[in-house]
């Protein structure tokens, strides 16, 4: 059966003047206007309209993955959130990657990326500075310091964000973090992580500078203390002496929760962060 479409014609349809001026300036197709339980189209008719909510096209359900929504909105209510951000002087970290790839990428089979070094650069400076190694209890009462340093990478997958967790981090090599982060990446793109994979984190850090951004907020992965957002590497003119000169700088935020650090302690620790980035030498000086 062929079923017979009618388009209205709306010079025919009857409704007030106020009504079909108020319909053509606000652009209302009258076909889709109900006139209700009177003969013609009011100005009501037409204000309901335009007052209705937009028509849904499609229902996606919330990534329940780990319960991260919840987590989430949990720790932008009940977290005292304070971010610290710092431009940080990357033009050695960058010779360094480009050296490190140059040498090693054919045997390693991968080229150390910046995700690689800061968080080699990172969980030492967790094992140095252990209180942002920490969350709070689940009694919300005490302050609980943890012995392993277990680096949380969050990770873009068709699935929504996920954050894949690397145990004992600070005990871990470049290559062999840089193996094992590949790893857990493939794994969470293709929905293969075990819950062991996805949870027991202390301190994530979030990178974004793939997308050209310079500096975002990122929220805290509860319960952990803290979270470290990354931008992106740009050149930029910096006075250096005398001299103005062009570098490659890194824009970093540290996001904290101030219940359980305070600030100058978490500036010690951003600070201990771009000092390794800025001299990447000093990282086989630090305490392990």
């Amino acid at each position: 059966m062929v079923t017979e479409f009618i388009i209205p014609d709306l010079n025919k349809i009857r409704m007030t003047p106020v009504a079909r001026k108020m319909a053509a300036d606000l652009g209302v197709d009258l076909a889709k206007v109900s006139t209700g339980h009177h003969e013609r189209i009011t100005k009501a008719d037409v204000l309901g309209i335009v007052a209705s909510p937009s028509p849904i096209i499609s229902v996606t359900p919330l990534p329940l993955i780990d319960e991260i929504p919840k987590r989430m909105a949990e720790s932008v209510h009940t977290t005292a959130l304070v971010t610290l951000v710092r431009e940080v002087d990357a033009t050695e970290l960058v010779a360094l990657r480009e050296q490190l790839k140059a040498q090693f990428a054919t045997e390693w089979g991968f080229a150390p990326g910046y995700n690689d070094l800061l968080a080699v650069i990172v969980a030492n400076s967790l094992r140095q500075f252990s209180f942002m190694n920490a969350r709070l209890a689940a009694d919300g009462e005490s302050i609980e310091h943890l012995a392993m340093v277990n680096l949380g990478l969050a990770v873009d997958t068709p699935r929504g964000l996920l954050v894949t967790v690397i145990r004992e981090a600070d005990k871990l090599g470049l290559r062999e973090l840089g193996v094992k982060f590949r790893e857990m990446v493939e794994r969470a793109r293709q929905g293969k992580n075990s819950h062991d994979e996805l949870s027991g984190g202390t301190f994530t850090i979030t990178n974004l500078g793939m997308f050209n951004i310079d500096a975002f907020t990122p929220v805290i992965n509860l319960p952990e203390l803290a979270i470290l957002g990354a931008g992106r590497i740009a050149p930029k003119p910096m006075v250096k002496g005398e001299e103005i000169v062009i570098r490659k700088m890194w824009t970093l935020s540290l996001v904290f929760d101030h219940r359980l650090v305070d600030g100058a302690s978490a500036a010690r620790f951003l600070q201990h962060i771009s000092e390794l980035i800025e001299e990447p030498p000093l990282l086989f000086l630090t305490k392990r």
